[in-house]
C-alpha cells in the first residue's frame, strides 16, 4: 500500500477522532435523545465514563510549560454575527469552530417537540407566572430585567391580544420563577420542565420533556470532573510549592447564544402584572437558563475557549500582548511578595472552566509566569466571547474583576470551597458553610423545645447541600445513611426528637462542618493510591478473623481473631432462625470495623495513608465504597463509626475490593479457629500463631505475630452489633486498641501479591490448604488479575483527563 495513502488515512482517523464529540449524543440503541429519555441517557453515559476511567493510567493533572506554540496564521471570521459569540484568532483554527459560526451566525437549533394548539396555548397562558414571580419585589426587579434585556436586543415584549388570532406555529408558554439568589434578591428561572394540566384531564408535555437533544455530546461530559481535577492536582504539588489561583467569569453566560430565527417563540413565559392588566408574552432570543440545551450549547462555546488559552499558554512565556484586564490579576500582596527569580525549572499550571468560570491554578517561577497564565486565559476567552469597547459590557464579567477574583492568590474560594495554596488544604467556603451551620443549628434546637417538624422538601435541599460540602470531608458521608432511610419514605414533615439516630447523624454532620476549618482537609486525603497496608477479613456465625499486611510500607505481619458472644451468634438470621436481627451481611462490616480498628494500632497511618480492605463480602464492599447502607440500620451505625475513625486518622479514601471465597483461605481460619472446623481449631494464640507460620510461612523464615484487640475496642464494636445508639465522642476518643500476644515478627513489605499465592477449595470435603496453586489456576495468572482489579479501582477514583481539543471523541 502507498505510504502516503497509510498516512492520509491515519490523518482522516485523528480528524474523525476530533470531531466526534460535536456529533449530537445518542442513546445505545443509536435513537436520538430527547427529554423523555434524558434519565436513561444520564445511566448509559455514566457507564461509559466509568470504563474509560477504569482503562486510564495514572497522570499528571499538572501542564508544564515548554513554549512550543506558535499562533497560526490568522484566519478570517465572518463580518457579522448573532448574540455574543463568534470564535475568531486561534479559536478559528479549533475542530469546532465551524459548529460555532453556524451557533454565532445562524442561532443554535431548538427541537422541542410538536407545535402547540391554540387551546393549549391560551391554557397554558391562563395558568400564567409561578407563584414566586407574583411577589411585588420580585415582579418589580423582572420587569427592569426585561426592559434591560429588550433594550440589549436579547428580548421582546407583545401583546397576546395581538397575535392570540394568528399565533406563531413555534409558541411554547411556560411559567417564569423568582427564586433567591447570593448576589441579588431574585433570579428569574424559566421552568421548561412544568408539564401543564389540561382542562380535559391530559397533561401537556413540557419543553424540556419534548425537546430533542442535538446540542454536541462531548461539551459538558467532563464537568463533573472539574473539582476533582483540581484537588488532584493540589495533592500532587510538592510540599513546598506555591499555588497561586485566579477565576475569571463569563457574564450572562446563556444569554451570549441565539436560538434560530423564529424558534425563540419556544421559550414564552407570561410577564407577571397586576391584574386587569393585558397579557404581556416576553420573548427571548437567547438561551434561557431553564432550557435543557443551554449547558451544553454553551460550553461547546466555553470549552473552546479554554482549549484556546490552554494553547496560548503554551506560547513562549512574555510573547503574548498584555490583555486589557491584566492589571485585575497582578496585583495584591500574595504576587508582590512572589520572588523575581525562582527555583522551579519550569512553569507548572492548569486551565479549568466549570461551564461560564475559568479558573486556573499555576506554580510559578517569578511574577512574569502568572501574567503570561492570566494573559492566555484572557484571550482564549476573547477568542471565543468577543470583547466590548465598553468594559461594564464585557463578556468577563468587570463585577468580578472589581471584587479581585481574578487575582493571583494563594487562598482562593473555587467552585464552592476555599484552597489554600501553600498548605494544600480545602474547607466549604464561609458563607455556604455558615448558612448550613445555621439551618442544622435551628433544626436541633427546634427538636428540644418545641419539636416543631422539618418539612420533606426543606430536609432534602440541605442534605444535597451536605453532600457536595463533604467533598472536602469524605467520610461525612458516612454519617448520612439515617438521613438517606428518611428521604426515601418522602414523609410531608420529618420530626427529628422522634428519631435519635437522625437527629445524632444532623448533630455529628453538623460538628464535623464547625470543625472543618479549624483543620481544614488536606487534599492528599482526598485522593486514592496504591495501597501502604492492606487488610484482608473474613467473618463467619462463630467469628471474625482477619490478616494485617505491609505493601508500599512495612508493618508487622499480623493475624488477629475475635469470637462473638453468645447473644450475637443467637441473632444471626438463617434458614434455622428466622428471628435473628443480624445478617452475615453485618457481622462482615462488623469484621471490617474491627479490622481497621486494629490496623491503626498496628500500622502506621498517617494523614493521606493509603489502605486497601479486602473482604468476600460484597454488600461490605459496597457499604464501604458509598459509605452508606441503605437497607441494614446495623450497617449504617458501622458505617458511621468507620467514617468517624477515617476521620480521625486523616487517611485518604478507602480502597475496598471484593475477593471471592476461594481466594479468601488466609482469614478463614482465624475466623473458624473456635472449634466450627476441627483442623483449624486454637486453643489459644499460641496454637494459632503456629498453624498460620505452618499453613502461611512468611518470606525469609520471617513469623507471623498475633494481636489481640482491647475489651474496650471490641465492646465498642459489639454495641452498634447489639444495636445501642453511640455519641461521635465515644468514637473519637477509643481505648486502647489491643496488643501483641507472644513473640513480634520484624516489619515487612511488598505482601499482597505473595497472599495470593494461599488459597483453599471449599467445593472439596477436607482439602487442606495448599500452595499447589495447579489444582485450580496458576498463580501469575491470578497476581495479574488481582493487580489489574486494584488498578482498575484506583483509576476509577481518578478524575477523567480533559481531552485537547475537548470535541475529541
Amino acid at each position: 500500500m502507498d505510504s502516503r495513502a497509510t498516512e492520509s488515512g491515519q490523518q482522516s482517523d485523528i480528524e474523525a477522532n476530533e470531531r466526534a464529540g460535536l456529533e449530537a449524543p445518542k442513546m445505545d440503541s443509536n435513537d436520538v435523545v430527547t427529554g423523555a429519555t434524558k434519565e436513561r441517557h444520564r445511566i448509559e453515559n455514566k457507564r461509559r465514563r466509568v470504563a474509560k476511567q477504569a482503562k486510564q493510567a495514572p497522570r499528571d493533572y499538572w501542564a508544564s510549560h515548554k513554549g512550543h506554540f506558535s499562533i497560526p496564521t490568522p484566519k478570517q471570521g465572518p463580518a457579522k454575527h448573532r448574540g455574543g459569540m463568534c470564535p475568531s484568532g486561534v479559536a478559528l483554527h479549533h475542530p469546532a469552530a465551524d459548529l460555532l459560526l453556524q451557533y454565532a451566525t445562524e442561532g443554535c437549533p431548538t427541537r422541542t417537540g410538536r407545535p402547540w394548539t391554540a387551546r393549549e396555548m391560551i391554557e397554558a397562558i391562563e395558568n400564567g407566572p409561578h407563584a414566586s414571580a407574583m411577589d411585588p419585589e420580585a415582579m418589580r426587579q423582572l420587569k427592569d430585567e426585561v426592559a434591560q434585556k429588550v433594550k440589549q436586543g436579547q428580548a421582546k415584549v407583545v401583546l397576546w391580544d395581538d397575535i392570540m388570532d394568528n399565533p406563531p406555529e413555534q409558541l411554547k408558554i411556560s411559567p417564569i420563577a423568582m427564586i433567591p439568589h447570593k448576589s441579588r434578591k431574585f433570579r428569574a428561572i424559566l421552568d421548561l420542565s412544568f408539564a401543564i394540566k389540561l382542562s380535559n384531564g391530559s397533561t401537556l408535555q413540557s419543553v424540556n420533556e419534548a425537546t430533542e437533544k442535538t446540542a454536541p455530546a462531548g461539551a459538558i461530559d467532563q464537568l463533573g470532573h472539574s473539582l476533582m481535577r483540581i484537588i488532584h492536582a493540589f495533592a500532587q504539588a510538592d510540599d513546598n510549592a506555591k499555588i497561586f489561583m485566579a477565576k475569571w467569569d463569563i457574564k450572562d453566560g446563556f444569554w451570549r447564544l441565539d436560538c434560530e430565527e423564529g424558534e425563540e417563540w419556544n421559550f414564552a413565559y407570561v410577564l407577571p402584572q397586576e391584574k386587569g392588566e393585558p397579557i404581556k408574552l416576553v420573548v427571548p432570543t437567547s438561551l434561557q437558563m431553564g432550557w435543557i440545551e443551554s449547558p451544553p450549547y454553551f460550553c461547546a462555546a466555553s470549552e473552546t475557549g479554554r482549549d484556546v488559552a490552554a494553547a496560548y499558554a503554551e506560547t513562549a512565556v512574555g510573547s503574548l500582548q498584555d490583555h486589557k484586564f491584566v492589571g485585575h490579576s497582578t496585583q495584591g500582596q500574595d504576587f508582590e511578595a512572589l520572588n523575581k527569580e525562582g527555583k522551579r525549572q519550569d512553569l507548572s499550571y492548569l486551565i479549568e472552566v466549570y461551564v461560564d468560570d475559568y479558573i486556573s491554578l499555576a506554580i510559578p517561577r517569578d511574577k512574569k509566569d502568572l501574567v503570561h497564565v492570566a494573559n492566555a486565559v484572557l484571550q482564549g476567552i476573547h477568542d471565543v466571547f468577543p470583547a466590548d469597547s465598553n468594559d461594564e459590557e464585557d463578556p468577563i464579567s468587570l463585577k468580578k474583576l472589581k471584587k479581585l477574583e481574578a487575582m493571583w492568590a494563594l487562598h482562593k474560594d473555587i467552585l464552592g470551597f476555599t484552597f489554600d495554596g501553600v498548605e494544600k488544604t480545602i474547607w466549604l467556603e464561609e458563607a455556604k458553610r455558615d448558612t448550613l451551620l445555621t439551618v442544622m443549628a435551628g433544626w436541633l434546637r427546634a427538636s428540644e423545645r418545641t419539636r416543631a417538624g422539618i418539612p420533606f422538601d426543606e430536609f432534602q435541599s440541605v442534605i444535597a447541600k451536605l453532600r457536595h460540602a463533604f467533598i472536602s470531608i469524605p467520610s461525612g458521608k458516612g454519617l448520612l445513611s439515617p438521613c438517606n432511610s428518611v428521604m426515601r419514605k418522602a414523609p410531608p414533615v420529618i420530626y427529628l426528637h422522634r428519631n435519635e439516630r437522625l437527629r445524632l447523624a444532623v448533630a455529628d454532620c453538623r460538628t464535623l462542618l464547625r470543625e472543618s476549618t479549624l483543620a481544614p482537609t488536606k487534599c492528599t486525603e482526598l485522593v486514592q493510591g496504591w495501597p501502604d497496608f492492606v487488610g484482608v477479613k473474613d467473618a463467619s456465625g462463630h467469628g471474625v478473623g482477619g490478616v494485617i499486611i505491609g505493601e508500599g510500607k512495612e508493618c508487622v505481619p499480623t493475624v488477629f481473631r475475635f469470637e462473638w458472644p453468645d447473644d450475637i451468634k443467637a441473632e444471626l438470621n438463617s434458614e434455622h432462625n428466622r428471628e435473628g436481627k443480624l445478617t452475615n451481611s453485618d457481622l462482615e462490616m462488623a469484621g471490617l470495623l474491627l479490622l481497621w480498628l486494629c490496623m491503626e494500632d498496628v500500622c502506621n497511618i498517617e494523614p493521606g495513608s493509603h489502605v486497601a480492605l479486602f473482604s468476600d463480602n460484597q454488600p461490605t464492599v459496597s457499604w464501604v465504597q458509598r459509605l452508606a447502607s441503605k437497607s441494614s440500620v446495623v450497617a449504617g451505625q458501622l458505617v458511621r463509626a468507620l467514617a468517624l475513625r477515617l476521620k480521625m486518622t486523616g487517611a485518604s479514601p478507602l480502597t475496598p475490593l471484593h475477593i471471592a471465597g476461594v481466594q479468601n483461605a488466609m482469614t478463614d481460619i482465624p475466623s473458624r479457629s473456635f472449634g466450627s472446623e476441627n483442623k483449624w481449631h486454637c486453643k489459644n494464640d499460641a496454637e494459632l500463631l503456629n498453624l498460620f507460620n505452618s499453613q502461611f510461612p512468611l518470606p525469609n523464615q520471617a513469623s507471623w505475630s498475633v494481636y489481640r484487640p482491647s475489651r474496650g475496642i471490641y465492646m465498642r464494636v459489639l454495641s452498634v452489633l447489639r444495636m445501642q445508639v453511640t455519641s461521635m465522642d465515644e468514637w473519637r476518643r477509643l481505648p486502647k486498641a489491643g496488643r501483641y500476644t507472644g513473640i513480634i515478627g520484624r516489619p515487612m513489605s511488598r505482601l499482597w501479591e505473595w497472599t495470593l499465592s494461599f488459597r483453599t477449595n471449599h467445593t472439596l470435603p477436607g482439602c487442606d490448604v495448599s500452595r499447589d496453586l495447579q489444582v485450580s489456576q496458576d498463580l501469575a495468572t491470578l497476581v495479574e488479575a488481582n493487580r489489574c482489579k486494584l488498578q482498575q479501582s484506583l483509576a476509577r477514583s481518578r478524575p477523567l483527563a480533559r481531552r485537547l481539543p475537548w470535541s475529541t471523541g
